[in-house]
């Protein structure tokens, strides 16, 4: 009895050895680098992801927020100009205050010399006097009080104004030469209204004369 061998399989045929791309070395079927130069041939190297996209995303972001500050200045300003506009509030009216009212002085009885600014009758022309009015007369010698209407310097301007006072109703009106009498300083006339008796009867007679700058004195003869 015999046993039969049965053949071999056919040897695979051969594969053209695989070679590097980049020097030429012989490599396997298996390698996917080059052990000579070290390049890539079974092995794709994926490229890096680009950096266009994430910088004009972070642009755009930068962008936004410029425009954000900008228009956040502008209404900043504005609000400022209407504020800068508006008028200024109206200052409170001062509250007014209560003027003290005059203290009353006591009249003096006696009044300084005839010296001062003359009192002056109703209003009416110097040059037109109306003349023979004021012819009162002091009686001679004797000491009394009376209400002094003004005086001046010249006996004819003085007897102007005694008319003038006697026109406006004022009684008793006539002129004292000053040189005959001590109240009075020298070379002075003086325009006087009444004889009295006493102080209080002058002062009284004063309050009825209506006649600026008059006053009471009492005379006495030189």
């Amino acid at each position: 009895m015999t046993v039969e061998t049965p053949p071999e399989p056919p040897a695979p045929p051969e594969t053209a050895a695989q070679r590097c791309p980049r020097c030429g070395s012989a490599m396997s079927e298996q390698q996917e680098w080059c052990l000579s130069c070290g390049a890539a041939v079974g092995t794709h190297v994926v490229a890096a992801p680009g950096w266009r996209t994430p910088i004009a995303i972070a642009g755009a972001i930068l962008a936004l927020a410029a425009i954000a500050i900008a228009v956040a200045i502008v209404q900043l300003a504005d609000d400022t100009d209407r504020v800068a506009q508006q008028p200024p509030p109206a200052a409170a009216a001062p509250t007014p205050t209560a003027s003290p009212l005059p203290t009353a002085t006591p009249e003096e009885s006696l009044t300084p010399d005839p010296t001062i600014p003359e009192a002056s009758g109703t209003e009416q022309d110097e040059t037109t006097p109306t003349a023979g009015l004021a012819d009162a007369e002091w009686p001679a010698g004797e000491t009394g009080w009376t209400v002094v209407l003004g005086s001046d310097s010249s006996e004819e301007d003085a007897q102007a104004k005694a008319d003038r006072f006697a026109a406006d109703g004022i009684s008793g009106v006539g002129i004292l030469d000053s040189d005959d009498f001590a109240a009075f300083g020298a070379d002075v006339f003086v325009v006087f209204a009444g004889v009295y008796d006493s102080q209080s009867e002058a002062s009284e007679a004063l309050d009825g004369i209506d006649a600026k700058g008059a006053y009471i004195r009492r005379v006495a003869p030189d």
